[in-house]
């Protein structure tokens, strides 16, 4: 086989993939595959981060409300116990020995001390290690975690040899908030080590009637039959991050305070209600704005208030997750898988596309793509606020509204096309034909270079309707437009379909001799296909006439001067008997020029 007849063969089959793209929406599939993949590979190298972290914290902000947890108390070491009531910014051991008996007396189920007792802060530190023996049901805490700023820090001894201590480490996001929290922190060691939050939590689902503890042989962390699965490094709309340990999203309360906080003035002086503590958690903690434990975080609903919590309240946070999802089906905050996600994006992108393609009238351009959005949102509120499903709302729109430009850009350059060709021969129209002569008429002018126009008519067309009807007369036309499309190679030329059975060819730079031979090679090629025509007085085969005129453009005379001498070529033609070739030169130019 020959390389042109290769060439030829690829040409067409790729013409052929495209028409059958054009006829069957292809277009809207392809538009929108190329949105969602832009979207997709902008979101892979990062770029949607902070975008989708952001539009995440502002949904966790407009959830509704939940009520406090009830299970868990905070005893919150304020600026005002530090200032007024221990006239120092230290919490001495006979500080915190004090108020854990105190706290004992009220019978918690588990209480959590969230400071560093690794080292001896006087006076009382024989006392508080007295009752670090003799409260089996407290948890200290230890950091497990160096970075370079902040070294591991030891538990303390007493409570590290009675396995009572969990990690205290939690982790901030590359934009300084707080939304993972840690089960298990990531250690240069074989020692595993709760997190302060998930201890707090086994310690008092043990204390359940039926006591809860860990499944051995779960793939994932599963507490009563419900699993906690780990995040990875490319959950919902984050990138890479550091996903060592084993990790959660963190489902905060949209609550000021999420638990019952009372002050350290006020356990030491006996002024809480006798139950507030019975049976529960109680963390203790330092919630002092002097102090380092703060953090920053999404989802907070108070005003007038700084967007923080206190370490302990975090540890509080990760508890009461665990704890209401392992008892009462609180949702958990999860995301899809990556393919799944993507499925789900490029689903989206795919829908925007369509509608584009769908909205014929100015109401529904305005309004499918924006209610479309409105209906992502909502739904992926709604899915985050009930199910506890973060879907990747910045992603979708994004490709939602890429696929609807895109589709949009191509139905109205289509509907441009249309609008400028003839809907039977595919050929230019008679407006497009207009606007093109007049504009290479006076290109013509300025350059003084000839025009060449050709006018063509079908010989006894309404015979060939008559006898064929007007469908076969259409395949007719068509099987015309296709003769001239073939026979015309001049650069710069422009077929049109002037109206019925009557074209035109316009040639800019061309001679009449050229313009001649070139209606001459339309005649051949329409005279080759031999199309049957039984009614025609010229011969029994589809014929035509052409009129052929060619001159330089002057300033005194109309473009419409070349139409007219073109037409009475063909006027000439059909009266020297069809079929043929005629050029008028245009020795009627002065009597024009006195016409105008």
């Amino acid at each position: 086989m020959r390389k042109d007849n290769i060439g030829s063969a690829w040409k067409d089959f790729y013409r052929g993939i495209w028409c059958y793209l054009r006829n069957n929406n292809g277009v809207v599939m392809l538009a929108s595959v190329i949105a969602a993949s832009t979207v997709l590979g902008l979101r892979y190298l990062g770029s949607l981060q902070i975008l989708e972290l952001k539009t995440f914290d502002k949904m966790i902000t407009l959830r509704t409300s939940e009520p406090r947890d009830a299970r868990l108390v905070i005893v919150g070491i304020t600026d005002a116990d530090l200032d007024t009531y221990l006239g120092t910014a230290s919490v001495s051991d006979q500080v915190i020995t004090d108020l854990i008996r105190k706290v004992r007396s009220h019978q918690p189920r588990v209480i959590g001390l969230d400071f560093y007792r690794n080292l001896p802060n006087r006076p009382g530190t024989q006392e508080l290690a007295q009752v670090f023996r003799t409260t089996p049901n407290l948890i200290g805490i230890e950091k497990v975690i160096g970075n370079d700023e902040r070294h591991p820090i030891p538990g303390n001894a007493i409570l590290r040899a009675a396995d009572q201590v969990a990690a205290s480490d939690i982790v901030v996001d590359m934009d300084g908030l707080v939304r993972r929290g840690l089960l298990f922190p990531a250690a240069d060691s074989a020692r595993i080590l709760e997190g302060f939050g998930l201890r707090i939590a086994l310690e008092y689902l043990a204390g359940e009637p039926t006591a809860i503890t860990p499944e051995i042989d779960a793939p994932a962390l599963t507490l009563n039959q419900t699993p906690f699965p780990p995040i990875e490094h490319r959950t919902g709309g984050y990138v890479d991050m550091d996903a060592r340990g084993y990790q959660i999203l963190l489902n905060f309360r949209q609550q000021e305070h999420a638990f019952e906080v009372v002050s350290l003035k006020q356990v030491l002086h006996d002024q809480l209600a006798s139950d507030l503590m019975r049976d529960r958690i109680v963390l203790i903690g330092s919630m002092a704005l002097s102090r380092s434990d703060i953090f920053y975080t999404a989802g907070q609903r108070s005003e007038g208030s700084p967007p923080i919590k206190f370490g302990v309240e975090i540890h509080g946070e990760i508890a009461s997750q665990i704890i209401s999802t392992t008892l009462e089906g609180r949702p958990l905050i999860y995301a899809w898988s990556q393919w799944l996600e993507s499925l789900f994006i490029i689903g989206i992108s795919l829908g925007g596309g369509y509608l584009t393609q769908q909205a014929t009238k100015l109401w529904q351009r305005l309004t499918f793509i924006p209610v479309a959005s409105l209906l992502v949102i909502v739904g992926s509120y709604g899915a985050l606020n009930f199910l506890g499903l973060w879907l990747p709302i910045v992603p979708t729109l994004l490709g939602l509204w890429v696929a609807a430009a895109l589709t949009g850009a191509h139905r109205t350059s289509r509907l441009q096309v249309l609008s400028a060709k003839d809907k039977l021969t595919g050929l230019a129209n008679r407006r497009t034909f207009d606007e093109n002569l007049q504009q290479l008429w006076f290109k013509a002018l300025r350059s003084q270079q000839p025009l060449t126009l050709m006018v063509g008519d079908v010989d006894h067309f309404k015979k060939y309707n008559d006898t064929y009807g007007h469908p076969q007369g259409d395949d007719c036309l068509k099987r015309v437009a296709q003769a001239i499309r073939t026979a015309v190679r001049a650069r710069g030329a422009l077929i049109a379909r002037y109206g019925g059975e009557e074209f035109v060819v316009l040639l800019p730079n061309a001679s009449a001799d050229q313009g001649v031979a070139i209606a001459h090679a339309i005649l051949d090629k329409l005279n080759a296909y031999h199309l049957p025509h039984s009614a025609s007085e010229t011969a029994d085969h589809v014929t035509m006439s052409l009129g052929v005129t060619s001159f330089i453009p002057q300033l005194e005379i109309p473009p419409s001067a070349l139409v007219e001498m073109a037409d009475l070529g063909l006027y000439t033609a059909k009266k020297l008997g069809r079929n043929r070739v005629q050029l008028h030169q245009p020795d009627t130019l002065n009597r024009l020029m006195l016409d105008t």
